[in-house]
């Protein structure tokens, strides 16, 4: 076992290691200031010298690591009455999204899902908003698509990150609310992903190598949300769904 994992190791260090870890650095640092994006970034990025399943694999290795010492305060200003709808309707409908990745080519529903987040993104950033507390059911859904689409193409964050700015939530709060439902959903991923066998001694060890630099640009995001205000974040949020968007288009891999 040791052997392996010190194969794994030097294997890394080849041509595609240097991208990695600027996707990595990258990813970190929009995680840290707007609480979401890795994914939206990292993904799509490392894509391209990977497989779909060792970027998101890798990925949740990097995030679950460095994401831990920012969590106690945003914890505890969670409002888990809608947290913990999202995060039902995540675990119920993630464990299909994985059995697209591991058994199909989602070419199209990339596409669907792209073109979801895009014009879902124009409405919001035109000015619209929900002025009602949603329901128990839309809620639901809401977090069942954000599980699906994370389990089936990487992409969870956008449809959550909408749903909390097309409502009454403020900057601090919708930052924590996004820290606290993807810190108990690296926990949910564990059984689908073992369940579909996408574990591998190399996508850990990958994912252990690329996770200083991550860590340290995630602080470097947090530091700066610190001294932006309201409106700072929420174009920010907007454009990396965009980003998303065009990014996760299947034209790219």
């Amino acid at each position: 076992m040791f052997d392996s994992l010190v194969g794994d190791a030097t294997s890394l260090l080849d041509g595609r290691f240097p991208w990695a870890a600027g996707f990595a650095a990258l990813a970190g640092f929009v995680r840290g200031f707007s609480g979401f994006g890795a994914a939206l970034i990292f993904i799509p990025l490392a894509n391209i010298p990977y497989d779909p399943a060792t970027a998101i694999i890798a990925l949740w290795v990097i995030d679950a690591v460095a994401s831990a010492p920012l969590l106690p305060p945003h914890l505890r200003r969670a409002a888990w009455r809608e947290v913990v709808p999202l995060l039902v309707g995540s675990a119920v409908a993630m464990p299909f999204g994985v059995w697209i990745l591991s058994h199909t080519d989602p070419y199209e529903l990339r596409l669907g899902v792209c073109g979801m987040v895009l014009i879902s993104t124009l409405c919001l950033a035109s000015g619209w908003r929900y002025r009602q507390a949603p329901t128990l059911p839309v809620t639901l859904s809401v977090g069942g698509v954000a599980g699906f689409t994370s389990g089936a193409v990487g992409i969870g964050g956008p449809p959550l990150v909408l749903f909390w700015l097309a409502g009454q939530a403020n900057a601090v709060q919708a930052r924590s609310n996004i820290f606290a439902y993807f810190a108990l959903t690296t926990f949910t991923a564990i059984g689908p992903y073992i369940w579909q066998d996408l574990f591998t001694a190399r996508r850990l060890v990958l994912g252990a190598a690329l996770t200083p630099v991550y860590a340290l640009t995630m602080t470097l995001g947090d530091r700066l949300f610190r001294r932006t205000g309201e409106t700072a974040f929420r174009q920010v949020a907007f454009w990396l769904c965009a980003a998303a968007a065009i990014l996760g288009l299947p034209m790219w891999r």
